[in-house]
This record gives C-alpha cells, sequence and structure tokens, in this order.
C-alpha cells in the first residue's frame, strides 16, 4: 500500500506529468511570465465554468479577500460580521483595512456560519457580511441574501474551500449557482491542497458587476490604467503565467476531482456513521458538498490527542481545523465581548481525515478497519 497523505499532490502531479510539464514548458519558452496569455485564457476559462460574469486572478486567497474589500469604499471602524471558525485569512483581511470584524458563530451540525444570529449583531456600522463556504459547501445564502438585501449589507463570498459546489435556491427561477457567485464579490484560493490547487500561490475574485470588477482590476495592478498611469491607489497581486497554465489545464478535471472526494466521503460516511462515538459531516439540504476536508466530531469522551496519535503510529495523518477559533486567537481577542459556545465546543472535538482525488481502496479498507478498531 502506497504512503497515506492528507493530500497528495505529487501522486496527482504523476498521473498528468506530461501535459503539465508540456503546459509550463511552453510558458518558458514563451518569455512570457508576468500577465501573460495563459492568465485571459484562465480567466476566461473559469468565467465560463462559474458562470460568472467577472473573473479577475490574483496571488492568493488572501489578497483576493482584501482586494474585495478594498474594492466596497469601507471606512475604518465599519462592522464587518465573519464566522469565528475560519481560517485566519477571513478575519486578518478585515483587520488589516481598519475595519473591525464581529464574529458569529457557527450551526452545530454544518458548521456553517450561522444566519440566524446575525440580527442581534447589526448595528449602524455594520456593512457586510462574509460567509465562509468551509470545508465545501454553501451557507445558506438564500436566507443570507434576504438579509443583507433587508439592511443594505454587502456578501463577500469566501469560498476557498468550496470552488465546483453549487448552492440551491428555491425562489428564483435559475435556482442553481456555483459557490462564489451568489454574493456582491466571491473570492477563492488555488493554494496547493485546494480542490483546484496550483503548484505555488493563486487566488481569484469573482463578481457580476462592470464597476466592482473594474476597480478589483485596478486594485490589483498598482492602480493603474495603463503602464505609469495611476488613477487610485493599489497593490500588486498577480496570478503569474505558470500558474495559470497549470489551473487552466486541471479546470478541466475539477468536476472528476471532486466527484471523487465525494466517493470518499460516501466510504466514511458508511464506516463512521455506524460508530456512536463519531458524528460524520452533515450535509445543508441547500447546498451539495465537495468535500475540500472531511471533518468528524469525536464524542465528548474519546481524547482526541491520543485518537490521532493512534492513527499516526499506524501511518494515518490526520489534521484538526481548527484547534481555537478566531476570537480566541491572542491576535483577535480585542474584538471579543460574548463567547461563541459552538464554536469552541466543535474546535475541541473535530479532527479531518485524511480526503483526496487518487485515494485507493485499499488506503479507505486500512484507515477503516482501524478507526473501528479504536474501541
Amino acid at each position: 500500500m502506497k504512503k497515506i497523505k492528507m493530500v497528495d499532490i505529487v501522486s496527482q502531479y504523476n498521473i498528468y506529468e506530461s501535459e503539465i510539464n508540456t503546459r509550463i514548458l511552453s510558458v518558458l519558452k514563451s518569455g512570457s511570465y508576468i500577465q501573460g496569455s495563459e492568465v485571459k485564457k484562465f480567466e476566461s476559462l473559469l468565467s465560463q465554468y462559474l458562470n460568472s460574469k467577472h473573473v479577475i486572478s490574483c496571488a492568493n486567497g488572501t489578497d483576493a479577500l482584501y482586494l474585495a474589500l478594498m474594492s466596497l469604499d469601507l471606512q475604518p471602524g465599519d462592522e464587518i460580521i465573519v464566522p469565528t471558525f475560519t481560517f485566519v485569512s477571513t478575519v486578518e483581511a478585515v483587520c488589516l483595512l481598519g475595519l473591525k470584524p464581529v464574529f458569529i458563530d457557527i450551526e452545530p451540525d454544518t458548521f456553517l456560519l450561522n444566519h440566524n444570529l446575525i440580527q442581534a449583531l447589526l448595528s449602524n456600522k455594520t456593512k457586510a457580511i462574509i460567509p465562509v463556504q468551509l470545508f465545501g459547501q454553501c451557507c445558506n445564502m438564500e436566507e443570507l441574501r434576504l438579509i443583507a438585501k433587508n439592511n443594505n449589507l454587502f456578501i463577500i463570498e469566501d469560498a476557498a474551500q468550496s470552488l465546483g459546489s453549487k448552492c440551491n435556491f428555491k425562489q428564483q427561477s435559475s435556482n442553481i449557482k456555483f459557490s462564489g457567485t451568489i454574493g456582491d464579490i466571491g473570492i477563492t484560493s488555488f493554494y496547493p491542497s485546494k480542490n483546484l490547487g496550483c503548484f505555488g500561490d493563486g487566488g481569484a475574485i469573482f463578481t457580476q458587476s462592470d464597476k466592482l470588477a473594474k476597480k478589483i482590476r485596478l486594485l490589483a495592478n498598482h492602480g493603474q490604467t495603463k503602464k505609469n498611469t495611476h488613477d487610485i491607489i493599489g497593490m500588486n497581486s498577480r496570478l503569474d503565467t505558470l500558474q495559470a497554465a497549470v489551473l487552466s489545464f486541471k479546470l478541466d478535471l475539477l468536476d472528476e476531482f471532486n466527484k471523487e472526494r465525494k466517493k470518499v466521503a460516501q466510504h466514511y460516511n458508511a464506516v463512521c456513521s455506524a460508530l456512536d462515538w463519531i458524528r460524520t459531516p452533515i450535509k445543508a439540504d441547500h447546498s451539495d458538498h465537495i468535500y475540500h476536508q472531511y471533518s468528524i466530531l469525536l464524542s465528548s469522551h474519546i481524547n482526541r490527542n491520543e485518537f490521532q496519535a493512534y492513527l499516526l503510529k499506524k501511518g494515518i495523518p490526520t489534521m484538526i481545523y481548527y484547534p481555537t477559533p478566531l476570537h480566541k486567537q491572542n491576535a483577535y481577542t480585542k474584538y471579543a465581548n460574548k463567547s461563541l459556545p459552538v464554536s469552541e465546543k466543535v474546535s475541541k472535538h473535530i479532527i479531518s481525515l485524511p480526503i483526496h482525488p487518487n485515494m485507493d481502496m485499499q488506503q479507505l479498507e486500512f484507515i477503516s478497519n482501524a478507526i473501528q478498531k479504536y474501541i
């Protein structure tokens, strides 16, 4: 049996080595390494895939969040509602712009932002909500859009873990939309471990607004409309041409990759749902799930550290996403004025099992047998 990995990027590369190398060599021979034709091609392909009017690539997912917030002309002290149970980038971008994060708790079953708690957090300074489409599925975007409309709020979707997942809308004729294309702005990351990952850093912003797209492109390229002509203060955040070439190739495989992830999750579900000390991931009715992570909850009587060590001894890696909610992190405690009990509880009992498109049945059965024999 080959070594079990949380994410097996090398095996994926080995399968498609010839095709990927051909594209990389083509870029190298072209001499066009920054903003080359492959970047425009990838943006166009991703726009078609997502049915998003605009796709603006950038250097990474954190920059994508930063650019999205910058484009909205927010003022220092404006409040942004963010889930506390997520990766730090979400709140990091908010704080770097002098905005104030208002932390919100999550649903206990899906781990997604609990939209029912938003109303109590609103003030005259609330300007936006950042729903994080965590672990591969969407928040209840239909409800979130209604809340945003009624309170004149922007929605910035953090779809860094959910590219390719779809959200269902009951009240619309066009009732299925891709994650990242539903709010005013959506963002994603192409970090190597993502469902669509490159061989370095990369990110993208999505919007259906011509005005916002124009401004985001300016912001990402030093605020210049043409070389040496700067209309606004911007930054330098670009997806390099090599990564774009790789992503164009892998985009064609994304649906198949996500399908394979679902098969892994189905196998885990069948095994773990039979164990009374494990709660398997819950798929929301309003979204599909592409399992960027397969995260289970252990019963309170299970020592997570001991369980993790037991699996590691057998060669089975695990990860904990996330061991400390953001409102408990030293950098952000000054923004927290109350307990967020669901996130605090989940962070103590959650653990993620290996999942990627290249897992084979021998690996899955080995992991399953180990888990079944723990108690």
